[in-house]
């Protein structure tokens, strides 16, 4: 019984320790680092207005030309409230930036 209690709150320990945890201790491999290529825009703040008048920032990570424009467009759709266009939007960030979160709306 007591070797059972020693392995599940050995398994309760293990699983509160994050991923990120272990990269600082044990440092990642050099195949996992990645350079920034030269399409790497560096990010900014993008300034929306929407239909109703309120102006929104919000900040656009670096990334290339055509996923920064992905991400102003979703900021937009989603910071005007502009439910028509949600799925647009998140087919942008799929199709543009490579995000597989957003794909499942997409055709």
């Amino acid at each position: 019984m007591k070797k059972l209690l020693f392995v599940i709150s050995l398994i309760f320990a293990m699983s509160l320790v994050s991923v990120s945890c272990f990269e600082d201790l044990f440092g990642r491999d050099e195949e996992e680092v990645v350079e920034p290529s030269a399409t790497q825009l560096p990010g900014y703040d993008f300034t929306f207005t929407c239909p109703a008048g309120s102006q929104n920032t919000v900040p656009i990570p670096k990334g290339t030309a055509k996923c920064q424009k992905a991400y102003e467009y979703f900021a937009k759709v989603y910071g005007c409230n502009e439910a028509d266009y949600f799925n647009a939007a998140n087919c942008k960030m799929c199709n543009d930036c490579g995000i597989a979160n957003y794909c499942t709306v997409c055709k």
